[in-house]
């Protein structure tokens, strides 16, 4: 399946999350986290390079 560049210019999707067993382990929650985190840190990344981008085409047109 692609993925949808059409509007958003995003590479990258939600993780697919493990499944949980049916007792608590710490080893499992430390993967959900693991996974989560480099989501968020992707999501943020994604964020700062489209603020950029929009602050330096708007400088770009004042200027000229």
């Amino acid at each position: 399946m692609s993925v949808d560049l059409t509007d958003y210019d995003v590479l990258f999707r939600a993780p697919a999350l493990p499944l949980p067993r049916a007792e608590y382990s710490r080893e499992e929650a430390m993967k959900l986290n693991d996974a989560l985190r480099l989501y968020f840190n992707q999501i943020d990344e994604q964020f700062r390079k489209n603020t950029l981008k929009e602050q330096s085409d708007a400088q770009a047109w004042f200027i000229s």
